[in-house]
């Protein structure tokens, strides 16, 4: 799967919740603009996975619709959530 990221889609909800994980919005944005390996989920969600500059791997959940089932423009996702992955062992 190709995905194209041209802006992801921040409030006050989901910043709020990703500090929950211990994950800042600076840090998917660097993850969703880097290299990163990609999912299809449920739902049309899309999970993301790769690594922050300093070595942190995350996954982050990303839709393409608003909650009333709307797209956003081509290219545009709204942050659900994001975590640490757990290191394989």
């Amino acid at each position: 799967m190709k995905l194209m990221i041209n802006a992801l889609i921040w409030d006050d909800w989901n910043r709020e919740h990703i500090t929950k994980h211990k994950v800042t919005s600076g840090e998917i944005e660097e993850v969703c603009h880097g290299h990163h390996q990609i999912f299809e989920s449920y739902r049309k969600r899309i999970l993301i996975i790769g690594e922050t500059k300093k070595g942190k791997t995350l996954v982050v959940v990303l839709s393409p619709e608003d909650r009333n089932l709307r797209s956003y423009e081509e290219g545009k996702y709204y942050v659900i959530t994001a975590f640490e992955r757990e290191a394989k062992q």
